[in-house]
């Protein structure tokens, strides 16, 4: 080989490790950001309202340091609504009860509504570090300086390239979150009300038609009696609030297949299989129903 092919060689070869290399994730989710040149740890974590400390968690980083290019899942705070459960908040934004519970310093199994916690979202996710490029710059052997001449550009020739256009930036554009879909028990929910709720059985007027419901459906525990204007017939409702034995504790499913005469407006009739001592025993208490999708 001659000495001419010798130094094409090794300038082809240090073109091609001049070239940089990013892995992605092709896992990212919508809170996966990328690091801008000059952007600190501190800067990023401010403008997604956490701190740097959740962001290191959250990303296994081991120092303060970040590198233009590189991926990051930025945690965010999340103000718990009734019903949501760590499991549940766990599998919708990818990551794990137990990250979720060590982020917030959590020892209890339950969320209380109305507290606001932070959340690792995609603790889950294959997020790999940027392969930063390496630069070669080859060093002509002795005598190469003298082997090697410039070529003559002439005007002909320099008018044959083409002017480069400028390159257009593209503004860095930070990643809106979605407002989360209201949920009540894990479930997915319409609309709410405070409603007055009373309870009917075995024994009241409602027998005289034979045990049946508005909607033509055998009476039994589980459905309740509502206004069609508030709530249409045949919605699933979760029911809470409420201090009697004679129901689940916490709340419970009903479906909304009956009607009454006093049922107007913001009330409900619940059916419980229980003697009247026990209905009157029950009374009137203010609840809230959560209209199910």
């Amino acid at each position: 080989m001659t000495f001419k092919n010798k130094w094409k060689h090794l300038l082809v070869a240090a073109l091609m490790v001049t070239g940089a290399v990013t892995l992605m994730n092709t896992k990212a989710e919508a809170a996966t950001i990328t690091v801008q040149a000059g952007q600190t740890l501190s800067e990023l974590a401010k403008a997604n309202g956490t701190t740097v400390a959740a962001v290191k968690y959250t990303n296994n980083l081991q120092s303060d340091v970040v590198v233009a290019g590189q991926q990051l899942n930025m945690p965010f705070p999340y103000k718990v609504t009734a019903g949501d459960t760590i499991s549940y908040l766990a599998k919708r934004y990818n990551t794990t009860v137990a990250d979720i519970k060590k982020i917030n310093h959590l020892d209890r199994e339950k969320l209380i509504a109305g507290e606001v916690i932070t959340i690792p979202t995609g603790k889950n996710a294959e997020l790999h570090p940027v392969v930063k490029a390496i630069e070669v710059s080859p060093t002509p052997a002795k005598g190469a300086e003298q082997a090697v001449k410039p070529a003559v550009q002439t005007s002909s020739a320099r008018a044959a390239i083409p002017a480069q256009a400028p390159v257009r930036q593209t503004p860095v554009v930070a990643p809106v979150r979605q407002p989360a879909t209201p949920t009540v028990a894990g479930q997915e929910y319409s609309a709410s009300f405070n409603v007055a709720a009373t309870a009917y059985g075995p024994g009241n007027i409602m027998w005289q038609w034979g045990g049946q419901t508005k909607m033509g459906t055998q009476i039994r525990e589980g459905v309740i009696a509502v206004d069609p204007n508030l709530i249409p017939l045949g919605s699933k409702v979760w029911v809470t609030g409420y201090d009697s034995p004679l129901l689940p504790a916490g709340g419970f499913v009903a479906t909304a297949e009956d009607t009454g005469g006093a049922i107007k407006g913001n009330r409900i009739d619940i059916y419980i299989d229980a003697n009247r001592t026990q209905l009157l025993q029950f009374g009137k208490q203010n609840i809230k129903v959560y209209v199910l999708k």
